[in-house]
């Protein structure tokens, strides 16, 4: 879910609100903004969204608001709905039901103008269900480019987004003085060499290279001069921007002497480059791969490895790691590099199953849905999750004597739009937590990404 929507009646305009609650709500969320309509607006992209609100609504009582309701969905129309326009404390929409949920409202909810609130009573549509029902051909002869707007909204395809993505300020250091004035490059050259090494060090933690750094010298006339370096080639290296200021402070001539230094950068790019197969020797990097390889083996045994799959039933047993040639997958690289586009392997983005190497014990509600028990949520260190659809069971079994299993597989989506493959050991056999509770006999095989 995107949104949380807080509303009370005690809120008449955005100036009436108290002026620590926007801080208590940002100590819960990333996002908070206040609107002029009765409602404060939360990011909840990325959170557990009903958790989140019901927390927002715990620091919003601690302020003495009255009568704070809540409500949570994808789109903004639906989690508006929810928190000023149903009964409950707290309303969550699920996904995919936004337009369902709004469409018993009254039209007035979409907050028409006047103009279009008059022609849609004169139209003899009154809910928003109605409303939403109509084709939009009809909808923009009669109403216009306003009315296909809210009869969008109607669909619940809004597309306001109420949140500005924050400006990140680029690293930075300075250093000033002013109990004498440096001349000398050399030591010029020292206290910028020990802004570098901040700058650089942000520039690493954030996974970024600078292109341009700005070096802003105040000088003792109150006055600044300022220098910018661009290297050829994106870089963090210290060493590589040290070398450039170096090169700059001998051909620099100050008009006075310096009293601070400020360093800043400018432009920046990401950790991005070309992509290849390490073994491709068209790449040019298999000899120092095989290189490597051969070092790695020499001290640590088997250091490739491939995996091997069974026809096993069950997941975790089916594949093993075995050990490979490196001269296999250097072979391979080259095989792979003289294939023509069309022949090598699609690209094409896909979820894939990420195993887990041991089914890990969960703790799981459970419904009943004709003759089996199917999980409704579970619990696992990060907590509670709601699954919204279920499909299965898928029955495996076999095996003999010690080594006979029988299990129940269950494709779970969370709330939160995960997907989840998760089972029920009907005999017991999965190593489980000492207690022998009968909830532990679930597991979390692993999840698609």
């Amino acid at each position: 879910m995107s949104y949380v929507c807080l509303w009370s009646p005690a809120w008449p305009i955005g100036a009436a609100f108290d002026a620590d609650l926007a801080p208590a709500l940002l100590a819960c969320a990333p996002r908070v903004v206040v609107g002029d309509d009765n409602r404060i607006w939360i990011d909840a992209r990325g959170l557990h969204a009903a958790q989140l609100a019901e927390q927002l609504l715990t620091v919003v009582r601690a302020h003495g608001v009255p009568h704070v309701r809540a409500g949570t969905a994808l789109t903004p129309i639906a989690a508006e709905c929810a928190a000023a326009h149903s009964p409950s404390t707290l309303t969550v929409v699920k996904p995919g039901t936004d337009r369902e949920f709004i469409a018993p409202f009254l039209v007035s909810v979409l907050e028409p103008d006047l103009h279009l609130a008059e022609l849609l009573e004169g139209l003899g549509i009154d809910t928003v269900g109605r409303f939403a029902a109509l084709d939009a051909e009809s909808i923009e002869l009669r109403l216009g480019l306003d009315g296909v707007r809210l009869w969008s909204r109607a669909r619940a395809e809004d597309d306001r987004w109420f949140f500005n993505t924050p400006l990140r300020a680029l690293p930075s250091a300075s250093l000033e003085w002013m109990e004498y004035a440096l001349r000398d490059s050399e030591r010029l050259l020292f206290v910028i060499n020990s802004l570098l090494a901040s700058v650089c060090t942000a520039l690493v933690a954030q996974g970024e290279r600078a292109r341009e750094i700005s070096i802003v010298f105040s000088l003792a006339g109150k006055t600044q001069y300022t220098h910018t370096l661009r290297s050829s080639r994106p870089t963090a290296d210290q060493k590589r921007w040290l070398r450039l200021v170096r090169d700059a402070l001998d051909q620099l001539t100050l008009p006075d002497a310096v009293m601070g230094i400020a360093l800043s950068v400018d432009a920046i790019t990401g950790n991005d480059g070309a992509q290849g197969d390490l073994f491709d020797r068209g790449f040019a990097s298999a000899d120092a791969v095989e290189i490597m390889l051969a070092d790695l083996e020499d001290d640590q045994g088997d250091a490739v490895v491939a995996p091997s799959s069974t026809a096993h039933p069950l997941p975790e047993r089916r594949t093993r790691w075995v050990a490979e040639s490196p001269a296999h997958y250097l072979s391979r690289g080259m095989r792979g590099a003289s294939l023509p586009l069309s022949a090598r392997p699609s690209t094409t983005p896909e979820l894939t199953l990420q195993l887990l190497s041991q089914p890990q014990a969960i703790v799981v509600d459970t419904a009943t849905r004709r003759d089996h028990e199917v999980p409704v949520r579970y619990r696992d260190d990060d907590g509670w999750h709601d699954l919204v659809d279920v499909a299965g069971p898928d029955r495996v079994s076999g095996g003999e004597w010690e080594s006979a299993f029988a299990r129940e597989y269950f494709k779970c989506v969370r709330e939160d739009g995960m997907l989840v493959w998760m089972f029920v050991a009907k005999d017991g056999r999965v190593t489980q937590p000492t207690d022998g509770a009968k909830d532990h006999w679930w597991f979390l095989q692993g999840w698609w990404d």
